[in-house]
């Protein structure tokens, strides 16, 4: 049973690729809940599962070759699984909207500004052009856009890569989601706008108490923005706890050594970076048992045959490891 606290809630799911190659299992029973107003981060390395969960969460997975084959997502109390085309199109956009990327693929470069974000406004609002077009007025200034009138006749090439980003999430806000997906919103922007659209994110998070999940493979990305983060690995979430929890005090050996990967000022000079060996593990396999043991410099016997069990370290705080059962286990005992 869902808990009405709780804005969303995924409870193990499962999505699968049909491929030339076979069956992709590329989500496997992953679990997530966010709060009104909380910020999730989900980070992992690419091909782990976290834009696939995205997708889904979003209604967007591809009918062709994709088929979501066990779980439930709730959302304000209602299963979203169970919905059709229809139901999807109210919820998409209204309560649930998506940045990506890159802005520059997702905006229609022979359509002007204005008439996109006026579009995006209308399709779920019965109201004359000139509302949409004070609307659209009203969020450009929202995300810092500069002389947001004149700015509407323009197309995307003619704004910066930050200012585009900025346009997406106008769009994104256009009906006051509850939710806003974040999908990699910084990667291609350099380091000074990143910083602007994640104190700006963080601002819209704070004015309109809207739940954010920021997806990422750059930790300190989701270090700056998160209240919570899962980790991710192989479609499954192996750790998940407070932000303190996972940069303080990670338990999982692939959190710590996404940590130790991160390069810092302290590093010795010319000392090469820490690196995980081994390759990521064929989601086309079913693994049985736990999905980085053979990359895992802690692994047991134990680790390659048999799935590890959630522990629960406290209230905010799991991991998915034989380590940490092992060592619950001992403290029981003692």
């Amino acid at each position: 049973m869902a808990n009405s606290e709780n804005l969303l809630e995924v409870r193990n799911l499962e999505v699968a690729f049909s491929t030339y190659r076979g069956k992709i299992k590329a989500v496997r029973g992953v679990n997530l809940e966010l709060k009104a107003g909380e910020v999730l981060g989900i980070v992992g390395e690419s091909g782990c599962g976290k834009s696939v969960t995205a997708h889904a969460l979003m209604g967007l997975l591809p009918k062709s070759n994709s088929t979501v084959e066990n779980g439930s997502i709730i959302f304000d109390n209602t299963d979203l699984l169970a919905y059709g085309d229809k139901e999807w199109q109210k919820v998409r956009g209204n309560d649930i909207a998506m940045i990506f990327q890159d802005p520059m693929t997702s905006l229609n470069p022979v359509i002007t500004i204005g008439k996109q974000l006026k579009e995006a406004y209308k399709i779920h609002n019965n109201c004359s052009d000139s509302e949409a077009t004070a609307r659209v007025v009203e969020l450009l200034n929202l995300v810092g856009i500069p002389s947001p009138e004149k700015r509407l006749s323009e197309y995307p090439h003619q704004f910066s890569g930050g200012m585009r980003q900025r346009v997406m999430i106008a769009m994104a806000l256009t009906c006051s989601p509850k939710l806003l997906i974040a999908d990699e919103p910084t990667t291609a922007l350099d380091v000074t706008v990143q910083a602007q659209i994640l104190e700006l994110l963080q601002d819209l998070r704070e004015r309109l108490n809207m739940a954010i999940i920021l997806i990422s493979h750059d930790l300190g990305v989701v270090a700056n923005l998160s209240d919570r983060v899962a980790v991710m690995y192989a479609g499954e979430v192996v750790e998940q706890g407070t932000i303190d929890d996972i940069f303080y005090n990670p338990h999982h050996p692939y959190t710590i050594s996404l940590l130790k990967s991160l390069p810092r000022l302290t590093d010795v000079k010319d000392e090469p970076l820490y690196v995980i060996e081994g390759q990521p593990i064929d989601l086309k396999l079913d693994i049985p048992y736990c999905p980085f043991a053979k990359r895992c410099d802690e692994a047991m016997n134990i680790c390659s045959q048999h799935k590890p069990k959630v522990t629960n370290l406290d209230k905010h705080h799991y991991v998915c490891c034989w380590l940490e059962a092992k060592a619950e286990h001992m403290r029981r005992k003692a």
